[in-house]
């Protein structure tokens, strides 16, 4: 298995649980923050913005190796990637103004910009609809917050589709105005998704030995217990004492970019021990997509569904049984609404398809991809 791509059929399997992993603990760590768990809890607002560091950088290692070997093309990735973002992007949402507006309870939870009148309203569903709400001066989705890095994501995966399926200098000239529209702010953590597509390209990363997995891991380990030691008094001042303007979402991208290190350590780590464990590993296949395949719901419905049970005044308190109840509602949740956004993909991918001309549909997929 050593000369073959980097994301084998084993390590996808792990790596199905990390992903849904990570969304869990964005969705522990926002109840926490918003209050619906007031007992002791050992992590802080990093660990939740770490998590969405560990996406980027599997987002940038599924997109690429979906492009290698020339089985991609642009309308293939286009259609890929807007059937698989855009019937979870646009429910999350709607869902979130109904939660901040028609279903909120006796005791509705706001954020201190929220829009009062319909102008404001429709600019906060508008900018999100179009990713530009990471944009600085743009408002951002203030009943859904997370929704930030999916405007990041699409940024990265315009790009990369042009520097990818373009050619000469229409692809230098097309990279650059890509750039130049995401600005500055979104640039500053694309070196991390950019880690995920290194892995693809990197033959000593397919070539590690087993015996040299234990050391990888070991060194993630270590360099994660040191950048909580780093980040908040070094590197992220660092950051705002020479960034012109505002970071908006990426102020703690050198902490990120140190994050992104250790999550490609740990990747090129955990790969020959998924490899060496194949058979056992994948037994939970099943499972391991059973759990991702709601995932990108849990990400995107998890901070409105907090936001109702507040606003119901439906709360853990100091009790840790009660706050893991709430939670597996949420989750459970999550996974019930997944039917009607992830699991829909394959009608809103076969009704993109449609829209084209009948010679393009031949070079569109009969299904689209999965999600990074």
């Amino acid at each position: 298995m050593s000369d073959e791509r980097f994301l084998t059929r084993p390590l996808s399997v792990v790596l199905d649980f990390v992903r849904f992993g990570a969304a869990l603990l964005v969705a522990v760590g926002h109840a926490v923050q918003l209050g619906l768990y007031h007992g002791w809890f050992p992590f802080g607002v990093r660990m939740q913005h770490y998590c969405v560091i560990v996406f980027f950088v599997l987002s940038g290692l599924v997109i690429s190796t979906s492009v290698l070997g020339g089985r991609s093309n642009l309308p293939r990735y286009a259609v890929a990637r807007i059937s698989r973002i855009l019937p979870v992007a646009i429910p999350s949402l709607i869902f979130s103004t109904l939660a901040a507006y028609l279903l909120a309870g006796p005791s509705p939870v706001r954020m201190d910009n929220s829009p009062e009148d319909a102008l404001a309203v429709t600019r906060q569903l508008l900018a999100p609809l179009t990713f530009i709400s990471a944009w600085p001066g743009v408002a951002g989705p203030v009943w859904n917050p997370p929704y930030w890095s999916l405007c990041y994501e699409v940024w990265y995966y315009a790009i990369f589709a042009l520097a990818a399926f373009l050619r000469g200098w229409l692809r230098v000239i097309a990279v650059i105005v890509g750039c130049a529209a995401a600005g500055g702010a979104i640039l500053l953590l694309m070196p991390v998704w950019l880690f995920g597509v290194a892995l693809t390209h990197t033959p000593a990363a397919r070539r590690l030995p087993l015996a040299a997995a234990p050391f990888l891991l070991a060194a993630a380990v270590w360099m994660a217990l040191a950048l909580f030691e780093i980040d908040r008094e070094t590197l992220n001042p660092l950051l705002k004492a020479w960034w012109p303007g505002d970071a908006e979402w990426s102020q703690w991208a050198l902490s990120d970019l140190f994050m992104g290190v250790v999550m490609t350590t740990a990747l090129a780590g955990v790969r020959p021990l998924a490899n060496r464990l194949a058979k056992p590993v994948m037994r939970l296949e099943t499972a391991a997509k059973t759990l991702a395949g709601f995932s990108f719901t849990l990400y995107l419905f998890h901070w409105p569904l907090i936001q109702l049970l507040r606003s119901w005044g439906i709360e853990a308190g100091r009790s840790f049984p009660v706050f893991a109840a709430l939670v597996g509602l949420i989750v459970l949740s999550c996974a019930a609404i997944s039917l009607l956004t992830e699991r829909s993909r394959r009608s809103c991918g076969a009704g993109w398809r449609s829209a084209f001309p009948v010679p393009l549909r031949r070079l569109l997929p009969s299904r689209p991809r999965r999600r990074a």
